[in-house]
């Protein structure tokens, strides 16, 4: 059995990389092009598993071209998908991304298709029972909360992935123990200028075991002691930056899960296994190994010495 269940979204993601971006009604050539799977929940899985622990996607999927792509990248990646529901006759998520190297920027246009979310009864819940994480996107709310309430009685931690405010999201916030949420999320959700103060009231309102706010290249927020601490970002050559949240959660998981220590140091791994990927293109092929990352981080710590 799995170690980690993903219950969110996976998308197939079609990445092209340009020294600009095009005006309209005009032609762009581009450097590199790339075909990925993609998704929040679905790339964390994929990111949790390149670093040695066990994961699961657990969801409906098209029968078409995009869905099979996207289950032969899961089993590239080493991501179990026995369990997903295969819809016929139905179009996948899918998206195409323009990554502009001159300004570090992306655009990406997406067609959510006509797949159905997968129903709560749909969700196999003797996976959750015996996985240590259910890990979640806040898409396919109804059975997310389904699925992490059942996890909370049965003492699977629950991990979320915060980064848009879909509607009845907060519906979903109480069952939550590792909560890290995008700096957009938290303001917005909170309605709050700043941060900090969102953080603050997050922690208040919903209790989670562990509180992060991400902001990019400037790292994350994490409470930690009864306050806020900074992880810094580590820095390093920028070439594609897609994907470096649903990273950063998938290592998050998979520091816990592989005792990197405590919280802090699990939000430090993530930073660095994050900061890795960001070298390479694509969200995928760029995550390293565990022990590559463990490497990364002692020459870094090294050098601030």
């Amino acid at each position: 059995m799995a170690d980690v269940i993903g219950i969110g979204a996976s998308v197939y993601d079609t990445l092209m990389l340009s020294a600009a971006f095009p005006q309209e009604d005009s032609k762009l050539q581009a450097t590199q092009t790339m075909i990925q799977g993609g998704g929040p929940c679905a790339t964390a899985l994929v990111a949790a598993s390149r670093l040695g622990v066990s994961t699961e996607y657990l969801g409906t999927m098209g029968d078409d071209t995009y869905g099979q792509y996207m289950l032969q990248d899961f089993a590239k990646y080493g991501v179990e998908t026995r369990r997903v529901v295969l819809k016929p006759g139905c179009t996948s998520f899918h998206s195409f991304v323009l990554l502009n190297t001159a300004r570090s920027t992306r655009t990406c246009v997406w067609n959510k298709g006509t797949l159905p979310a997968p129903m709560p009864v749909e969700i196999d819940l003797d996976a959750i029972a015996q996985a240590k994480v259910l890990h979640l996107d806040g898409h396919h709310l109804e059975a997310a909360i389904h699925a992490a309430r059942f996890a909370r009685a049965h003492g699977v931690k629950v991990s979320l992935d915060a980064g848009g405010t879909y509607p009845g999201i907060e519906r979903l916030l109480p069952f939550v123990d590792f909560l890290i949420a995008s700096e957009e999320f938290a303001r917005k959700l909170t309605a709050q200028s700043d941060a900090e103060t969102a953080a603050a009231m997050l922690r208040a309102q919903y209790k989670p075991q562990v509180l992060a706010v991400t902001q990019g290249s400037r790292g994350c927020l994490l409470w930690q002691d009864g306050g806020l601490r900074r992880i810094p970002a580590f820095p390093v050559d920028v070439v594609d930056s897609c994907g470096a949240g649903d990273v950063f959660h998938g290592a998050f998981v998979a520091g816990y899960l592989r005792g990197c220590g405590d919280f802090a140091a699990c939000a430090e791994f993530a930073s660095a296994v994050s900061a890795m990927k960001c070298t390479h293109f694509g969200a995928r092929d760029g995550v390293p190994s565990y022990e590559d990352a463990q490497a990364f981080l002692r020459q870094h710590k090294s050098l601030q010495v």
